[in-house]
């Protein structure tokens, strides 16, 4: 779609100091010293004098979602308070940092898997909106923050805005929700003004009617200027496609936020920054997995007051990916050196590259250009350093859902199985007739699967136990805590209930009761591209099959790459395995 160009925005976009702009930012410094006033106004005038550079370090998430560690189960998980906030620590000063979240944070999307049900799973998600309030709020009025219709998903509805409050804003919606139109702050002697808008056709029914994009924004951006704002930001809770629109339709904006991501891989990592027109278009990846880092340098000597435009940044590649460059190729030098048909100018070419980029390396890491700018799309994951309070603050609520959880479902089991339908048995029952294949079922990862929620205390959570048991909340299967012969990928899980096969294993010669081979939706159950990033079907048939369980079909399958091969080479290019939160 297309959006008009309003011609005040046009006019503000030169950021002239017209005398109703000087008098609007008169009116809206009356807030503290270097802090959001709770109205949205402007802080005060007298904020940190500009030094010779004015750096700003911006870092924007998509919607988290009520997310604060990954699945473990991944080749590298993405995301973690504990290693974003390790990142925005370690690359910012307090001073200099902005952190922008653009809404639907507190709550999963209630068509997601992982949408809370019930009371229980209410209960771990508040809990997790209790551990991210209380985490993000650390930043004061360093953190501005949208609004998204899973933040009103709860029963509290908009009440959830007030138990957990924030310095949230937004443009286009009605006044019911009391929620200043932008707020304005300032970093280094620059001003910044934040605004977030929630596309209508993304916004439910709880948020109530919405404004418009374009006109909401129009009259705010005029606003935001009229007010000093050297920067303007704009967090959208919409689409790429809308952001696009936004962009070429209003150039008063600097920079906009997708928050809303498509795509399991652009979920994951999001999107490099991309420049329409005057307006940068940052896409970080949801659930806090890839956050965006913008770093904006400016040379005081040679502009003194506000910030020139989009158009006049000068794009720096990151150190962090002039170092990755260098490492890919190194790895191509090495390989090619080690051939001795390689073309020598070839190689000559790869030493030079590499001379090129270990030289950038080696020079000042400051930047010289006038205005600078470096985006860096940085992936959540152990290889970042560590925000301890974030670790602790994880680790005390796995604890809290291992003791609620053992408790609330302590003695609960499934319904048993209507009559002539049938149950769960075990593996051990299994066992008696089918000793080969179990034996080979405990050489695999299945073998291993609740286990590995035991070494992480997350065996009674409630977003990991059903997907490392057998026959979870199915008749005669097992529970959260009622679960003792059913731990583990077991027998019945891929081949289904046993209990009517155990009575009568075959009629008229063949197999009663039971399923033979496992189709690829049963897998699919859990191997999701979420949470099984490496999953082919053929593949991990290959892990599950061998001598005495299915020997004849692991030889249909032929030569091919294994499920173990596809996970160390997930493993290989993630740079090592990663667990969600550091060793104790």
């Amino acid at each position: 779609m297309r959006f008009r160009t309003h011609p005040d925005i046009r006019a503000y976009r030169a950021h002239s100091l017209s005398a109703l702009t000087l008098l609007a930012a008169l009116l809206t410094t009356i807030g503290a010293c270097g802090r959001i006033d709770p109205t949205g106004k402007a802080p005060n005038s007298a904020a940190t004098p500009a030094t010779a550079r004015a750096t700003i370090d911006l870092f924007a998430f998509g919607r988290v979602l009520g997310t604060i560690a990954p699945c473990g189960c991944t080749t590298e998980p993405l995301g973690g308070l504990g290693y974003a906030f390790g990142y925005i620590e370690a690359r910012s000063t307090a001073a200099e940092r902005l952190v922008l979240e653009p809404g639907s944070f507190l709550f999963p999307d209630p068509a997601a898997a992982e949408a809370p049900t019930d009371e229980a799973s209410w209960s771990q998600a508040e809990a997790r909106a209790d551990l991210l309030h209380r985490r993000f709020s650390v930043l004061g009025d360093r953190l501005v923050s949208g609004l998204g219709p899973t933040d009103l998903s709860s029963a509290q509805g908009s009440a959830a805005l007030a138990r957990w409050p924030l310095p949230r804003t937004v443009v286009n919606a009605g006044p019911a929700l009391g929620l200043p139109k932008h707020r304005l702050l300032e970093i280094d002697a620059v001003k910044i003004a934040v605004t977030s808008a929630i596309d209508p056709e993304l916004a439910g029914e709880r948020l109530g009617p919405l404004e418009p994009l374009e006109p909401a924004l129009t009259r705010e951006l005029v606003a935001m200027r009229g007010a000093g704002a050297d920067l303007v930001v704009v967090m959208l809770h919409g689409k790429r496609p809308r952001a696009e629109a936004l962009a070429r339709a209003l150039p008063g904006i600097d920079v906009v936020i997708v928050g809303v991501v498509e795509g399991v891989d652009r979920t994951r990592l999001g999107s490099p920054a991309a420049r329409i027109g005057d307006t940068w278009i940052l896409e970080p990846g949801e659930q806090a997995q890839t956050l965006t880092h913008l770093r904006l340098s400016i040379d005081r000597k040679l502009h003194p007051k506000g910030v020139p435009s989009p158009a006049q940044w000068a794009l720096r590649p990151p150190r962090a990916s002039r170092e990755a460059e260098l490492t890919r190729v190194q790895a191509r030098l090495d390989k090619f050196k080690a051939d001795p048909s390689a073309d020598p100018s070839f190689i000559r070419r790869l030493e030079e590259e590499r001379a090129t980029i270990q030289g950038s390396l080696e020079g000042p890491d400051e930047p010289t250009e006038p205005v600078a700018v470096t985006f860096d799309q940085v992936k959540v994951t152990c290889k970042l350093p560590v925000d301890d309070a974030a670790i602790a603050s994880l680790r005390r609520y796995d604890a809290w859902v291992a003791e609620q959880n053992m408790q609330r479902f302590a003695g609960i089991i499934p319904q048993p199985p209507a009559d002539g339908e049938p149950g769960f048995v075990g593996v051990d029952e299994c066992e008696a007739c089918h000793e080969e294949a179990v034996t080979f079922w405990r050489t695999t990862r299945h073998a291993r699967a609740f286990a590995t929620l035991v070494d992480d205390n997350k065996q009674y959570d409630l977003s990991c136990v059903g997907c490392h048991v057998t026959g979870f909340r199915r008749p005669g299967g097992s529970e959260v805590v009622e679960n003792e012969h059913l731990r583990d990928i077991q027998c019945e899980q891929c081949h289904g209930p046993a209990s009517l096969h155990v009575q009568e294993p075959t009629v008229l010669g063949r197999a009663n009761a039971i399923r033979r081979a496992s189709p690829v939706e049963v897998c699919l159950e859990c191997h999701t591209p979420e949470h099984s990033d490496t999953f082919q079907y053929e593949a991990y048939l290959r892990d599950v099959l061998g001598e005495g369980h299915g020997v004849h079909a692991r030889i249909a399958l032929g030569d091919g790459p294994t499920g173990r091969e596809l996970r160390a080479a997930g493993f290989a290019k993630a740079g090592g395995a990663c667990k969600k939160m550091p060793a104790k």
